[in-house]
């Protein structure tokens, strides 16, 4: 049975640009949540999916 293939390295700009797609995601959250007092319940960030 082969090995599974590792996923390609990512570089530096694809990293930048999931880090602002999921600050995105949480600015998002805080935004629907805000001023309740309950903590924020952002979505799941999966760049799987991309």
């Amino acid at each position: 049975m082969p090995k599974p293939e590792k996923p390609a390295p990512k570089s530096d700009k694809q990293k930048d640009k999931e880090k602002r797609k999921e600050d995105e995601y949480l600015d998002e959250a805080l935004e629907e949540t805000f001023p309740a007092s309950d903590p924020i319940a952002p979505p799941k960030f999966d760049d799987s999916k991309n």
